[in-house]
C-alpha cells in the first residue's frame, strides 16, 4: 500500500471513529434528555398532587370554620332565648295554666318527670349537656287545633325546647250538650334544657 492509501484510511478511520463517539455522545444527551423529562413530569405530577391536596386541606378547613361558627350562632341563639338557663318548673306549670285559660280547654292534667340526661351517647360539645324533663299529658279537646295550638304557645311560652315524642287522640262518644269535649288526647313530651356543665 502507498503513502496515499494508508493516510486516506487513517482519515476514514478517524472520521469513522469521530462519527461512532459523536453518535454514543448525542445517544447519551437523548438518554439524559429523556430521564430528565421523564423526572421533570413525576415532579410536576408530585407538585399537582401536593396542590389538589393543599387545595382540599383549605376547603375542608373553611366548612369547619363555617359549621363552627353555626355553632356558635345556635349556642348564642339558644343563650339569648334563655335555653341554658336552669329548669324551671313553676314557671312551666305558670304556661300550662295560662294556656288552658286562654284556650279554654276543657280539661288538661300532665305530670312531670324528673329530670335526666337526654341521652348519654349524645357528644357533649362546649361544655353544655342536654338534659330532658319528660311529661305525661291528658287533654279533653273541641278540635285538633286545640292541640296545635297548646304546643305552639307552650313553645314561645317557655324557655325550654319542647319536643313532642308521641300524642293518640282518640274521638269521644258524641254528647247533646254544647261545649263539649269531642277529643281526648294522650301525650308524651320531652321538655328540653342546655345546661352548662359544672
Amino acid at each position: 500500500m502507498d503513502d496515499g492509501s494508508t493516510l486516506g484510511v487513517r482519515k476514514l478511520i478517524g472520521s469513522l471513529s469521530f462519527l461512532l463517539l459523536s453518535i454514543l455522545i448525542a445517544a447519551g444527551m437523548a438518554v439524559w434528555v429523556i430521564q430528565t423529562g421523564k423526572e421533570a413530569e413525576r415532579t410536576l405530577q408530585q407538585a399537582k398532587s401536593q396542590l389538589a391536596e393543599s387545595r382540599n386541606r383549605v376547603a375542608r378547613a373553611q366548612e369547619d370554620e363555617r359549621e363552627i361558627r353555626a355553632r356558635i350562632d345556635r349556642y348564642r341563639t339558644l343563650i339569648e332565648q334563655g335555653r341554658t338557663l336552669p329548669e324551671r318548673r313553676l314557671d312551666w306549670v305558670e304556661a300550662l295554666r295560662n294556656i288552658k285559660e286562654k284556650r279554654r280547654l276543657l280539661g288538661m292534667e300532665y305530670e312531670i318527670a324528673p329530670q335526666r340526661l337526654l341521652d348519654s351517647k349524645l357528644p357533649v360539645s362546649g361544655g353544655y349537656s342536654f338534659l330532658v324533663s319528660p311529661m305525661k299529658l291528658d287533654l279533653l279537646l273541641l278540635h285538633e287545633n286545640d292541640l296545635l295550638g297548646l304546643f305552639s304557645d307552650l313553645s314561645a311560652a317557655v324557655p325550654a325546647l319542647i319536643s313532642v315524642r308521641h300524642c293518640t287522640i282518640e274521638r269521644l262518644p258524641p254528647s247533646p250538650l254544647p261545649q263539649t269535649a269531642q277529643l281526648k288526647a294522650n301525650c308524651e313530651i320531652d321538655w328540653i334544657t342546655l345546661q352548662e356543665k359544672l
